[in-house]
């Protein structure tokens, strides 16, 4: 099989909805931990969303090259898998940094201490980013237009509204202003 084939990129499509399966597990032991006085930055609604989102933008990124019998024009299809490896790597990295800390509801417990090492020394919201990426990455990599044009802009609906939900618990806890309050959310501010 070769690498730049539908099968190829069906076999990374499997890999990553198992490495969200695995996530998901984590996260439910990370909730476990936290306190009563925890909140979700975001409606349950939200969260459904998002979780068929995910579901419906892996099995278009499987079943659009698959139906066209092949993936993207090689220098997309490369370039969408180092965005997607890229996402992964930097969602790895927060998930590392964050500790106990992270899940995936968005969850905040008030005790929690503010983290502003690893990616987070930059950005305050690295974990959306890395999304984002993966978001573009593997759809560009299988061709799968139609997947990105409907899947991207749906996603960003639903991050937005978490992100914004997270800012407001996440500012509620001493030193988070001070520790966060001038990075970007998802992309570096540069000052002299």
């Amino acid at each position: 099989m070769s690498l730049r084939s539908p099968g190829f990129l069906c076999i990374v499509v499997g890999l990553a909805a198992i490495q969200r399966l695995l996530e998901l597990l984590h996260s439910r032991r990370n909730l476990a931990r936290l306190s009563s006085a925890a909140r979700s930055a975001d409606p349950a609604a939200n969260w459904f969303a998002m979780v068929a989102l995910q579901a419906l933008w892996l099995a278009g990124c499987a079943a659009e090259p698959l139906w066209r019998g092949r993936v993207a024009p090689a220098p997309l299809f490369w370039l969408g898998l180092a965005c997607f490896a890229s996402g992964e790597a930097l969602r790895t990295w927060c998930i590392l940094t964050l500790g106990g800390a992270w899940n995936a509801r968005g969850r905040v417990d008030p005790s929690i201490r503010i983290v502003s090492s690893g990616p987070y020394r930059w950005i305050r919201h690295p974990n959306y980013l890395g999304v984002l990426l993966e978001l573009v990455g593997l759809p560009l990599a299988g061709g799968a237009w139609a997947t990105l044009g409907v899947a991207l802009p749906l996603h960003l609906v639903v991050l937005l509204r978490r992100m914004r939900g997270e800012d407001e618990l996440l500012s509620a806890l001493p030193g988070y202003g001070e520790a966060m309050g001038g990075k970007g959310a998802l992309v570096p501010r540069f000052r002299r």
